[in-house]
């Protein structure tokens, strides 16, 4: 089982999981004949349905064909058998890797890439995250959910075959705790919910919208860290994506296929991550009974997309700071330009 380990000075966690360093190279690697097709058999693809592992959901069409599966990380970062135990190790702190590592294999169809998702599969996808974040959050050992997704070796893919996954965490992330937290200051100060505030600046000056539709907008945050980031949030103020309902998961699919089409056009491609950030499980805690109190109030749910076009030099890894060679109105503009 995989172990979270807390830094006393950096006060992050760190997840030690050996177990996946034992991932045979040739499963990493897909190679391709001269028509497209892969040689090796898919463990995704339909008909190797017996080597993906148990099945925990599906969503299927009415001849009862599958559109999306959920299967368990054949090499989990987390495990979800056992209780969730505390420790010490000397004046370290420890946590069982306790949690759940779900893959969402979000076609049947081997070969989509960014640019040809359709609204139909990328609805299915986020339906099938809605219902399995539901779900993991009935589990209190739980305190944070996150769909998200790799695409490209580079943003960590190891498959070719379109599936992002889903992980439940015994802890709350550090940079999660600290949105949070400024959110909750925020809200105490202004009774505001920042992210709010945020949206109606953005929709003000306009230089940094990407694309909106009637229930979301995609823009290229003021801050942005790397280049060509994009941030999606609900025009709706709500703080758990899992509470949207089908009408909303459309506009949903919509825009984030839109920004995916047009970020295949402009870079050509490239390897990015998603991530879907939803309020943490109202976990009673007898400790601290306040804790994120007003969090239907000061939190909006949002998406986050990034595309990884460099790697994190000395400069970033020693002080925190990123330097972005596009301006996120500039990254903003040529979007937006995309036909």
């Amino acid at each position: 089982m995989s172990e979270l380990r807390f830094d006393p000075v950096k006060k992050i966690w760190s997840v030690i999981a050996s177990e996946r360093s034992r991932r045979p190279e040739d499963f990493l690697v897909r190679r391709l004949t001269a028509n497209g097709e892969h040689t090796e058999v898919c463990p995704f693809c339909p008909g190797s349905e017996d080597k993906a592992g148990q099945e925990i959901f599906s969503l299927r069409d009415a001849q009862g064909d599958w559109l999306t599966r959920v299967v368990p990380n054949k090499y989990p970062a987390f495990r979800i058998e056992g209780e969730l135990q505390r420790f010490a190790h000397g004046m370290y702190d420890c946590v069982a890797g306790i949690g759940a590592h779900e893959v969402v294999i979000e076609t049947p169809k081997h070969h989509m890439n960014i640019g040809s998702y359709t609204d139909k599969v990328l609805k299915d996808v986020f339906t099938t995250f809605r219902e399995r974040v539901l779900d993991l959050k009935k589990d209190t050992r739980f305190r944070y959910i996150m769909p998200f997704k790799n695409y490209g070796t580079l943003a960590g893919a190891n498959l070719e075959h379109p599936h992002s996954q889903i992980i439940a965490l015994p802890v709350t992330p550090d940079i999660v705790k600290t949105k949070l937290t400024s959110a909750q200051e925020h809200y105490r100060n202004k009774e505001r919910c920042i992210f709010c505030d945020i949206l109606n600046q953005e929709k003000d000056e306009g230089s940094r919208i990407v694309y909106e539709n009637q229930d979301f907008t995609a823009f290229c945050p003021f801050a942005s860290s790397l280049p060509f980031e994009v941030l999606i949030f609900p025009k709706r103020h709500t703080h758990c994506f899992e509470k949207s309902d089908d009408s909303e998961l459309s506009g949903l699919a919509d825009i984030v296929r839109e920004v995916f089409r047009r970020l295949y056009k402009c870079l050509e491609n490239p390897p990015l991550n998603m991530v879907v950030h939803t309020s943490p499980p109202s976990v009673r805690r007898p400790s601290q009974p306040n804790y994120w109190q007003s969090i239907e109030q000061d939190f909006h749910w949002h998406i986050e997309i990034t595309p990884r076009l460099s790697g994190i030099a000395g400069f970033e890894s020693g002080t925190g700071f990123f330097i972005n060679p596009v301006s996120p109105e500039s990254a903003a503009g040529f979007l937006k330009g995309v036909n």
